[in-house]
């Protein structure tokens, strides 16, 4: 894949990383994987982008209402822009 030039950035969308590890991404991560580990965590559904663009997403166990699950997904995909646009805090 050739390198782009022309590529504008709107308001809210950050540049692709250098590649180093994020430690917040990791300490999420690593809190994450603990909770499923200890039993807490029963289900999980993630989505993110690698460094070179590509979107990567994961799910695991099986939530017993999935209107629960849609209503949580619905709800971060809110709580996720206002983050992103500073409209919280």
């Amino acid at each position: 894949m050739s390198e782009q030039t022309n590529i504008r950035f709107m308001p809210g969308v950050s540049r692709p990383s250098d590649g180093r590890p994020d430690e917040a991404l990791v300490k999420v991560l690593e809190n994450l994987l603990s909770r499923a580990k200890s039993g807490q965590l029963q289900s999980l559904i993630a989505t993110g982008f690698l460094g070179n663009g590509e979107r990567v997403a994961a799910w695991g166990g099986q939530h017993e209402n999935v209107y629960e699950m849609r209503g949580a997904i619905a709800w971060l995909e809110n709580e996720y822009v206002d983050r992103v646009l500073d409209r919280v805090e």
